[in-house]
């Protein structure tokens, strides 16, 4: 099998597997769009991070790239850093036993995030959910879209669109992409989020750091939906467009424009952008999973995957499986009460869980709006 440093370049064309130490060949960033058209396993949003010490596994099968995997080494672990693909098991388990014949003391590998497919590995193993990602596959055509939505959340979508287009001078939609994108804009739909969690009374996620991360990641594969009359900016979706995919990240308008839906139909209207330029998936991330389903919104679990040299490594590391157990736990009883809330007519016990959620989450609201401290 070959191994290559940033010292000693490598040719693959006879190569099934290699291995490139401290090193992210060239052709990883398009590989990676070819093979998984994720955002996490983008190397555009990996970049954000230290790769110092990243190696690079590479597969191929029938002269095609198959596999492109980009890792870390913490003693006795190995660590994959690109998330959110799916991964064929027999490249899985190809992958695992390339690694482990080559890293001798290595007994585990991770693998955070990933879409699984029904067979098992080869090797022991443990796969746990403990993320999603909300999907929307898009039909052909926007007019198959609308139809598609609920009969409510069309009509609302149509009312205020003819409002905005009637009472707005000047109301119209873009989308600006790549080196178009101004950091004054991106500066604008970040300070609109800013703006509605304060009115909700909650912190923003956006600090300097998550800004500074989304500037570069727009400045690659940026995709912004905006919102304008003929004055102002009302709203903005700051999007990255990898392959058949749009990544929705920030979606944020004016409050003074409130009565107007408007962060719905910036979103709406950056679907149907998507749909005719050609993505086949709108991607609205995780969380909040009752006000995305009105949009066709549909979860897609993603999870924490482990292989282990054997049963004995595995049993070594049960500390480290109880805790990934726990967090799977947190996570699954998260989606439980989400999908409860979209019951129209739920149980005793389940409208009795749902009224104690509601009471928990008043009661912290109101001990932090007493304190002065944003939720």
């Amino acid at each position: 099998m070959p191994i290559s440093t940033t010292n000693e370049p490598l040719s693959v064309e006879n190569s099934t597997e290699s291995i490139y130490v401290n090193c992210i060949p060239p052709f990883v960033e398009q590989g990676l769009d070819d093979l998984y058209g994720s955002l996490y396993a983008s190397l555009p949003q990996l970049q954000c991070d230290d790769l110092g010490q990243v190696h690079t596994y590479a597969a191929w099968r029938d002269g095609q790239l198959s596999a492109l995997l980009l890792y870390c080494i913490d003693g006795r672990r190995i660590r994959v850093i690109n998330e959110s693909m799916r991964i064929p098991t027999e490249e899985l388990d190809r992958f695992a036993d390339t690694l482990f014949a080559h890293y001798t003391k290595v007994s585990v590998i991770s693998l955070h995030a990933q879409s699984i497919s029904e067979r098992k590995p080869q090797r022991p193993c443990a796969r746990m959910p403990v993320t999603e990602d909300i999907v929307i596959h898009l039909p052909g055509n926007e007019q198959n879209y609308l139809a598609q939505l609920g009969k409510s959340s069309r009509k609302s979508l149509k009312q205020h669109l003819s409002r905005a287009q009637h009472e707005l001078p000047g109301f119209h939609h873009t989308v600006v992409a790549g080196e178009a994108i101004s950091e004054t804009l991106v500066e604008q739909v970040i300070n609109f989020n800013h703006a509605r969690m304060a009115q909700k009374q909650r912190r923003s996620a956006i600090d300097e750091k998550a800004r500074m991360h989304l500037m570069q990641l727009l400045r690659a594969r940026g995709w912004v939906g905006v919102i304008s009359t003929r004055d102002r900016i009302c709203a903005g979706t700051l999007a990255c467009r990898f392959g058949d995919a749009v990544y929705s990240m920030v979606n944020a308008h004016d409050p003074q424009y409130d009565e107007y839906g408007m962060g719905n139909l910036s979103r709406h209207l950056l679907i149907n952008a998507s749909i005719r330029a050609g993505a086949r998936r709108f991607h609205l991330l995780g969380g909040q999973l009752s006000t995305k389903r009105n949009a066709l919104g549909r979860r897609q679990k993603l999870y924490e995957v482990r292989l282990y040299r054997s049963q004995l490594a595995m049993a070594r590391d049960l500390f480290n499986l109880a805790t990934l157990a726990r967090a799977s736990l947190v996570y699954r009883l998260r989606a439980w009460l989400e999908d409860l809330h979209t019951q129209p007519h739920p149980g005793k016990i389940a409208h009795g869980v749902l009224y104690l959620q509601k009471a928990l989450r008043t009661t912290r609201s109101q001990i932090r709006r007493l304190s002065g401290s944003p939720v």
